[in-house]
């Protein structure tokens, strides 16, 4: 025995391949696989599923245009200062409310009583100048008619050769003496009535600036805004309050050019600000007259027949406007539009099972939207949440094409 044979005895036998196992393992496996296979298309082509839908009949329609916007006032005021002074006093704040004529606000007014008791006095010395004018005119004016009358006999008397050509020259120097004095009077009083007129008109401004120094309400409303405090130094024209009167709140929306032709005054309409509060009825108050020209849009102006809870300028809205009603409409839910490559389409159910049309819209209202071409009365269209080609479906509730 030689070698080789030596150490095949002392080796261990190696097993047989499995190869019987193995292919048993695999045929096991693969028809598990496609077990699971049939069940999930079975699942998903053979058994009907039950899924929201209605059958389509052609109904009523309230075709409305959707427009957002913000909360605006038409009645508003500025309260602002007239000229230059601090805040004395301010007796109202932000929400408070308030009448026409209420004061808001005092101003700093020393140097404004000042100027109007200054006013004052030079008006009360321009009265007394002008009435001493007056009264040197009446004297002047008498003089005049003295010399007049001196000149005139002196000049009857030359003529009969009885006065002296001295005496007729100082008749009428004086004469014309007495006439340079009422003609100097009357400008004394001129002047005088002037720097009478003047201190007057002095003392109307002080008054007015007296006046304004007191800031009183111009509407009834309520107080939106303050933008200073007390002690604050104000600028003529600078804003200190602002007032908006409830009563002319309206939703000024936007809407494309192209609904012009739709809108009108009076027509319906509801507005909604934010999630959770519930729509406000209003109707269209006016329209605006002018399109901007970089979007194409323009305003109008939504009346509300109530306030939200609360409101705030320039909150953000959103209206629906109802421009018409339409009867015999064919229309489905807005919900179930399914859109392909942009194109608009419905699922619908057809021989039992969830295939997809095209589908041309029309008018849109709040919840519905027009089917123009598409669809026919009969067909029952599908909420396509969950839906894919060839569903195999069923209406809920029972409902029958």
């Amino acid at each position: 025995m030689n070698v080789q044979s030596k150490i095949d005895q002392l080796l261990p036998l190696a097993p047989p391949p499995a190869r019987p196992r193995s292919r048993k393992r695999l045929r096991l496996a693969v028809l598990a696989l496609a077990g699971m296979a049939a069940a999930f298309l079975a699942a998903r082509y053979l058994y009907p599923h039950t899924v929201q839908g209605e059958v389509l009949r052609p109904g009523g329609l309230v075709v409305e245009l959707g427009a957002s916007g913000t909360l605006t006032a038409l009645s508003e005021a500025a309260v602002g200062s007239r000229i230059q002074a601090r805040i004395d006093a301010l007796a109202v704040d932000r929400n408070d409310r308030v009448r026409r004529g209420d004061v808001l606000a005092r101003l700093s007014v020393d140097d404004l009583t000042g100027n109007l008791a200054a006013a004052e006095a030079t008006a009360h010395a321009s009265e007394r100048a002008v009435n001493a004018a007056s009264a040197e005119r009446e004297r002047a004016s008498a003089a005049l008619d003295k010399a007049r009358a001196t000149h005139e006999r002196q000049v009857a008397l030359s003529a009969r050769g009885v006065a002296s050509q001295a005496a007729l020259d100082d008749a009428l120097a004086a004469f014309r003496q007495s006439e340079a004095d009422l003609v100097r009077t009357s400008r004394a009083i001129e002047q005088a009535e002037a720097e009478r007129d003047a201190a007057r008109a002095r003392i109307a401004v002080a008054r007015a600036q007296l006046d304004d120094s007191v800031l009183r309400a111009p509407i009834s409303g309520i107080v939106v805004s303050r933008d200073h405090q007390l002690g604050d130094m104000l600028t003529p024209g600078e804003t200190v309050l602002r007032i908006v009167d409830p009563a002319s709140l309206v939703l000024t929306a936007r809407l494309d050019e192209s609904a012009i032709s739709a809108i009108r005054p009076g027509q319906r309409a509801s507005v909604t600000f934010g999630r959770t509060e519930h729509a406000i009825a209003g109707h269209v108050l006016r329209l605006g007259r002018e399109v901007d020209v970089e979007t194409r849009e323009f305003e109008l102006d939504i009346a509300l027949e109530r306030l939200p809870e609360n409101w705030a300028i320039g909150q953000r809205g959103t209206a629906r406007v109802t421009v018409s009603e339409r009867d015999d409409v064919l229309s489905v839910p807005q919900s179930y539009l399914a859109r392909r490559d942009g194109v608009p389409g419905i699922w619908v159910m057809d021989g039992g099972r969830a295939r997809w049309r095209s589908v041309t819209l029309g008018a849109a209202g709040r919840e519905r939207v027009e089917v123009t071409q598409g669809l026919t009365p009969g067909d029952a269209v599908l909420a396509p949440s969950g839906i894919y080609p060839f569903m195999r479906v069923r209406l809920a509730g029972g409902a029958a094409a």
